[in-house]
Parts: structure tokens; sequence; C-alpha cells
């Protein structure tokens, strides 16, 4: 087996998570820290209010909060070549959207009891 290196925004190496035992829907999922220049994107997308007010942030020497925020990117496995048309193309990219959606779901809710946004 090869050997893999990551860099040094790679919190958590890619690994593969199944939402139900026995299923075969599995989705990749990995946790990154986010470079300054993508952070400052987030000020144009999000309003101040979340920005401003992190949970598990910290103040700087200026006294404004640092935020904390992580990338957690995704991807699956197609049954299917998503590239040809049909019906039984559709429903690979329904049942691999509601993979998404149940896991994004899971996650979201885990997040929030835990106090972030």
């Amino acid at each position: 087996m090869a050997s893999v290196t990551y860099n040094s925004s790679t919190l958590i190496p890619p690994r593969m998570l199944v939402m139900k035992v026995g299923s075969s829907d599995e989705i990749e999922c990995s946790v990154h820290t986010l470079p300054k220049p993508l952070l400052r994107e987030f000020g144009h997308v999000f309003s101040d209010q979340y920005l401003n007010f992190p949970p598990g942030g910290s103040a700087s020497s200026t006294g404004s909060a640092i935020l904390d925020m992580l990338a957690i990117p995704t991807n699956q496995r197609a049954r299917e070549d998503l590239v040809a048309i049909g019906d039984h193309i559709e429903k690979e990219k329904d049942r691999l959207l509601n993979v998404f959606i149940e896991y994004a779901r899971e996650l979201c809710m885990n997040i929030r009891a835990k106090g972030y946004w």
C-alpha cells in the first residue's frame, strides 16, 4: 500500500462512513482547516453575527474574535456512469443525493447539539 502524505490543513484524513449498519451506501469525508483566503470569503457569504461570535473562537491581541472554521469535503462512489442519460441514471443521482442529505442532516444535528451554528 502506497504511503499518503497530507498537508498541514488536514485534521482528519479521508475515511469511509456508513450511516446505517448493513448499508452499502458509503460516504467519504475528511476534516480540514480553511486557508486564510477562503476564510475571508466566508465574510461575503455569512452575516457578521455568525463570524464575530464563534463558540470555539479565541480573542486575538486586538480583542477581536478569531473564527475557527472547518471544511468537511465529501465524496461518494456512483454505481452508474453519471454522464450517461436515462431513468436508471436519474435514480442513481437521487440515491447519491439522499445519502448526502442523510449524512448532512445527522452532522448538522450533532454540531448544533454541541452549541455551534
